[in-house]
């Protein structure tokens, strides 16, 4: 029977430097070498799409190694001088360079035509806790939260949404060959970053707070309440973001309301509720698929360390290797939201579809 792995490597469109779709065949290498009965096995397919030079390659298993050959080469190679504006923002036009869904097609198809065959969906490269970012496109503004198309994709868009699963954009049918194509087991990786100083703020200053100090590490209650206070800049810039949380979001002029106390549980609520609004949760709840992803207020970097031809990304958990930490973020949602972690202890964050279900009824 059959066996997919689709990889999708973005375009580093800060600089260009790093080629990403090295980095998805590495996750090949990966997979490959914890399944050792792939490594025999003529059905094993690893589909790769590469962004940044417009094709689709598929792998195949060719005496214990992947070998790599052209299936698709009629999409645009990322041209800078074409593709992008002088602040790197990709442009807002209708290009042929390929598009996150792209891969969501080529799977639904997998999953009208043999569903079930689908192990793993990766998608390497930037990222936010809106989505993972192929090329850095931004949406017009029809399509945007407050547009009169908001719920539909802009068809010049070529990154990850929250609303890509949705009915409107998938549609039932498509949605269902979607999700047919994924085996029982399968899981969903989005590697990029989740990078929001919004959710590691918080949780910065609950931490650093007297009374959170003032209790062992994990043994708050749900009642404790912690005193927080934020700068004037943080607060015109973020407070809107969730007025539930900073309901002073309107007044935030004055020192008096911009420090306020919050219990465990609302820093808890804070939080659920920018996970459930993250692609990933939405992937999860709408997929019922497991999806690994970055937690918000994380990011992630190329894997240090190891052998070369498998390292892919991590969350930088170790500061004398990567000169950054985001340690202190991923343990307070492990203990305080019992979130699981991935089960390469890559730093990613479980978005389990049961529990984002779970939370979305709150």
């Amino acid at each position: 029977m059959k066996k997919y792995v689709i990889l999708v490597a973005g375009y580093e469109y800060h600089h260009g430097r790093t080629n990403l779709a090295t980095i998805a065949k590495r996750r090949a290498n990966y997979l490959l070498r914890q399944n050792s009965a792939w490594r025999t096995d003529p059905e094993v397919n690893f589909i790769l799409f590469d962004v940044r030079n417009g094709r689709i390659d598929k792998g195949t298993v060719n005496s214990g190694r992947v070998s790599w050959a052209l299936e698709n080469d009629g999409f645009d190679a990322i041209d800078d001088s074409v593709h992008y504006t002088a602040d790197r923002k990709f442009i807002q036009a209708d290009t042929n360079v390929i598009s996150i869904t792209d891969a969501y097609e080529y799977i639904q198809n997998i999953g009208e035509n043999e569903p079930g065959t689908v192990h793993e969906f990766s998608v390497l490269g930037h990222g936010w806790r809106g989505g993972p970012v192929l090329v850095n496109t931004y949406q017009r503004d029809e399509f945007k939260n407050s547009g009169s198309r908001s719920r539909e994709r802009d068809p010049w868009d070529k990154d990850g949404r929250k609303k890509d699963t949705n009915v409107t954009n998938m549609g039932f049918t498509r949605w269902l060959n979607y999700r047919r194509a994924f085996t029982n087991t399968a899981s969903i990786w989005v590697w990029g970053c989740a990078a929001s100083s919004l959710y590691k703020k918080v949780i910065q200053k609950v931490l650093r707070s007297p009374e959170f100090r003032a209790k062992r590490y994990g043994r708050h209650l749900d009642t404790d309440t912690f005193t927080l206070s934020f700068s004037q800049a943080f607060a015109d810039e973020y407070f809107a973001y969730d007025p539930i949380f900073f309901f002073r979001a309107r007044t935030a002029g004055p020192v008096v309301d911009r420090r306020f106390t919050r219990t465990l549980l609302e820093v808890k609520d804070f939080l659920i509720r920018g996970l459930v609004h993250t692609y990933s949760g939405q992937m999860a709840y709408n997929t019922k698929i497991k999806t690994y992803a970055a937690l918000p207020g994380t990011g992630a970097d190329y894997e240090r360390g190891g052998t070369s031809s498998r390292r892919v990304m991590v969350v930088p958990r170790n500061s004398s290797v990567y000169g950054y930490s985001f340690n202190q973020i991923v343990r307070f949602y492990k203990t305080y939201l019992s979130i699981v972690e991935d089960p390469e202890g890559r730093g990613y964050a479980l978005y389990d579809p049961e529990t984002i279900k779970r939370w979305k009824g709150r």
